[in-house]
Order: structure tokens, then C-alpha cells, then sequence
């Protein structure tokens, strides 16, 4: 009878420890699994906080890059095109150094070469888009670029010209389209980034590496101050879920995280994994049982 009792006893502990550790398991588990995905917005944050802060740091010769650029070209044109250059010959420099167009002029400012031959002859204030060049014509700049508009239809490429001074007296205007004014801009920065990320200035989105439907202010997205104050947060963006995560870097907010799996994450730690457990239990139940069993047969 006692050894009957002790056995029934030991079962009990038995059963108490096996779910005990069970338990304790599934526990580990789910929380190390959504520990991983707030580790995972912790690391593209920080990732993305570092991209934001080079290109903070390096602005100004961001700005200074670009436009030496457009005034190298410029220059060349300077140098190879006056009143005597063919058209064919203005037209393959044009092409060699990816221009849409230029003009030569002379001190006057009348136009004495461009690709456009019908403007040959004419004076650059004849053309609404020439004539603001007079500060470098008279001498008040010696170069100067158009505020860039972007081309529509072309992701991040903007239509720029660009203006300098002729050693002989005179100018060179050049026009173009160019996709350097992005390192100025400073849109495709998210690209460069490793998880999904929203940079914007002001309220102002300045760059995404994820569709946003047009958007192109934070509160559009329906995000709040809160939500940027807090650990992590959820963003659902044409029809998409992402977790992320928030901080201020330079005057820039910097959002990153990665895409929430709402049917593999979430299921697997909330529903897959305790019923593992479950069965586990069951099964190391049924075991156990049946070893006790069979001692209570010897006993007997």
C-alpha cells in the first residue's frame, strides 16, 4: 500500500516537473523569437541612423560635387565649340557628354553656336529660360545652375542648366538631364539602407525604400508623434504591415524596421509553438504513465 502511495506520489512530481519545464521552454521561446524581431529594428535602425549621418556630414560637398559637375561639361563645351564648329561636331560633343542641348555666345550674348541651329544668330534674351544667365553674361557671377526640376516619369532625375563664362568673353549654357542631384537631395538615401525605411525632414518624407502610395508626409502615412516616441511601431502602407522602429538623427527622423509577418511570425510564436508544447506534454504524460505503470505490475 505504501509503495503504492510513494508511486503515485512520484507521479505527481513527475508530471509536475516534465510540464513545468514545458512550459518554461515555450516561454524561452516565444520570447527570444520576438526579442529577435525587436533586435532585427534595433540593427536596421542603427543602420540607417549612420547613412543619415554621413550624408549630413557630407552636404556640403555633396553640393559642391554636383554642381563641379555640370561646370566641368560646361567647360568643355568652352573650350571645343565657338562660331566655327559644324553642327555635326557640336552635336557629337552634345552627345559625348550626355547634354540635351547647349548655346555659345559671344560678349553680347548673342548666340553664335548651339545644337539647336535655328538659335543661331539670336540673343540668349530672346528665351525666357536664357535670359536669367545675364548675371554671368555682365560679369556679376562667372557661373551659376538653374533650379533643378524633376523630369516626369524619370525616378529621380532632374532637368538642370548650367552656365559659365568663355575665356574670349561671352557664355555657355548647357542643358541636361542628370540623376546627380540626388546625392543633393539626398532621396535615395533609404536605398542604401538595410531594412525598410522612411527618412523625412520636417514632416517632409525625403526618401523610402517601400512604396507609400504618394505620399509624401509623414502624417499622411498616419504617423503620429506618439508612435515616433515609442520602442516600435505598426505601419500598414498599401495593404502591407511593417514594424519599425524611430529616432531623430540631425534634424532628419529616421524610421527602419522590416516587414511584420503577420501569418509566419506572429502564427508561429502564438499558435504553432504552444501547441507543440501541448502535444509534448500530452505525450510525455502518456510515457510516463505507462513507465509508472508498469512499476505498479513489478510491484504487485
Amino acid at each position: 500500500m505504501n509503495n503504492s502511495k510513494t508511486v503515485k506520489k512520484s507521479v505527481a512530481v513527475i508530471i509536475a516537473v516534465v510540464i513545468a519545464v514545458v512550459m518554461a521552454a515555450t516561454s524561452v521561446v516565444c520570447v527570444a523569437l520576438t526579442s529577435n524581431q525587436s533586435t532585427g529594428n534595433t540593427r536596421y535602425l542603427k543602420d540607417a541612423k549612420s547613412v543619415v549621418t554621413e550624408f549630413v556630414n557630407n552636404e556640403a560637398y555633396n553640393e559642391y560635387a554636383y554642381s563641379d559637375g555640370l561646370f566641368a561639361k560646361a567647360n568643355i563645351v568652352s573650350v571645343c565649340v565657338n562660331e566655327l564648329t559644324t553642327p555635326e561636331a557640336g552635336e557629337t560633343i552634345s552627345k559625348s557628354l550626355g547634354l540635351n542641348n547647349f548655346i555659345v555666345t559671344d560678349p553680347d550674348g548673342n548666340i553664335i553656336n548651339a545644337t539647336e541651329q535655328e538659335k543661331v544668330g539670336k540673343s540668349i534674351y530672346d528665351f525666357d529660360n536664357t535670359k536669367d544667365f545675364k548675371t554671368v553674361l555682365k560679369g556679376i557671377t562667372y557661373k551659376t545652375t538653374s533650379e533643378p526640376k524633376a523630369v516626369e516619369g524619370e525616378s529621380g532625375v532632374y532637368n538642370v542648366m548650367a552656365c559659365v563664362t568663355r575665356s574670349v568673353g561671352g557664355i555657355v549654357i548647357i542643358d541636361i538631364d542628370t540623376d546627380t542631384y540626388t546625392a543633393v537631395t539626398g532621396e535615395k538615401l533609404a536605398d542604401e539602407c538595410k531594412g525598410e525605411t522612411i527618412i523625412a525632414k520636417d514632416g517632409k518624407i525625403v526618401s523610402s525604400s517601400f512604396d507609400l502610395g504618394g505620399a509624401n508626409e509623414l502624417s499622411s502615412l498616419g504617423v503620429t508623434d506618439s508612435m515616433l516616441k515609442a520602442k516600435d511601431f505598426t505601419l500598414t502602407v498599401n495593404d502591407n504591415k511593417y514594424t519599425l522602429s524611430a529616432e531623430n538623427v540631425e534634424g532628419y527622423t529616421v524610421i527602419s524596421g522590416t516587414v511584420k509577418e503577420d501569418s509566419g511570425f506572429n502564427y508561429i510564436y502564438g499558435a504553432v509553438v504552444p501547441a507543440i508544447a501541448f502535444a509534448v506534454m500530452i505525450v510525455l504524460a502518456v510515457v510516463v504513465f505507462s513507465a509508472v505503470s508498469k512499476v505498479k505490475e513489478e510491484i504487485k
